[in-house]
């Protein structure tokens, strides 16, 4: 603002001096001009009262036009911020947006991605093969150690929709004493199905050639196999029905091209199991 007064006050200078002590005014030193107030009031003095009065007039419009300016500039500054704060806050409800609207897209993603496999499961579930055993048939239990062993016929069916293949049968016989803890009972039963359930594969399987089991519903398309029980098995506390024998059997098989496994466990105990034998309490699964 200095420097505008002092233009002006330069300006009123050269229009009230004439031309050779204007020549003389702009050969001083500049240090004159800037000096001090006495300059101004030596000025002021020399010059008429109603051209200082216009001169007065003239500094305060070029103040006023100056204070004008610098409120429009705080104006516009203020204008400018609320524009940007506004864009922010349009910026960041077009980001909220756009993220409920992603999280909108997985989730109908998931969802539908839900629903297919599920429609899948439904789909293989519903035409997939099934095999599980028909039953197991024991006689009496020898009156004495045998010298062979005894066979159990034990014929698998598929009841399912779909041709099992690779189909392979693992057989197991055991026995235990009738007076152990249920959790040792148990605990025996329940061994097989955990060596069953980690069979890799039906072709990985130590047992007779891969055979296809297909489905029906009667006798004509069970999988008639047979289960061994040891004749070692067979001593006088089977004999005398002081331990339960037990039949194990294990069926890995190919269904949609997934690996399927069924376990099962039948028990035997001399006076009390003739015929048909009874399922074990564990042991008893299929997937």
């Amino acid at each position: 603002m200095r420097l505008g007064l002092r233009a002006a006050l330069l300006a009123a200078m050269s229009w009230r001096f004439p031309k050779s002590q204007r020549g003389q005014e702009q050969r001083r030193d500049r240090q004159e001009v800037d000096a001090s107030t006495r300059h101004g009031e030596k000025l002021a003095s020399e010059m008429p009262l109603d051209e200082w009065a216009a001169f007065q007039t003239l500094i305060r419009e070029i103040h006023h036009s100056e204070q004008d300016q610098q409120a429009a500039e705080r104006e516009l500054a203020a204008a400018q911020l609320r524009t940007a704060k506004a864009l922010n806050r349009i910026t960041a409800v077009g980001a909220i947006v756009g993220a409920i609207s992603s999280l909108g897209v997985i989730g109908s993603l998931v969802i539908a991605k839900i629903a297919a496999d599920d429609a899948h499961m439904a789909l293989v579930a519903a035409n997939r093969a099934w095999i599980g055993p028909v039953s197991a048939t024991l006689g009496a239990i020898p009156s004495a150690p045998p010298a062979d062993d005894i066979p159990v016929p034990l014929p698998f069916r598929n009841t399912g929709h779909e041709p099992a293949t690779d189909a392979s049968i693992v057989g197991g016989s055991d026995s235990i004493l009738i007076d152990a803890t249920y959790d040792e009972i148990h605990a025996r039963e329940q061994s097989f199905e955990d060596y069953c359930f980690s069979i890799p594969a039906a072709k990985g399987a130590a047992s007779a050639a891969s055979i296809v089991v297909f489905p029906g519903g009667n006798a004509s398309n069970d999988y008639n196999a047979s289960i061994t029980i040891r004749s070692d098995l067979i001593d006088w506390d089977v004999v005398y029905g002081r331990k339960y024998v037990y039949v194990h059997a294990c069926v890995i098989y190919q269904t949609f091209d997934e690996v399927r496994h069924t376990s099962v466990c039948y028990y035997a105990q001399a006076g009390k199991t003739i015929g048909s034998l009874p399922f074990c309490d564990k042991g008893n699964k299929a997937d």
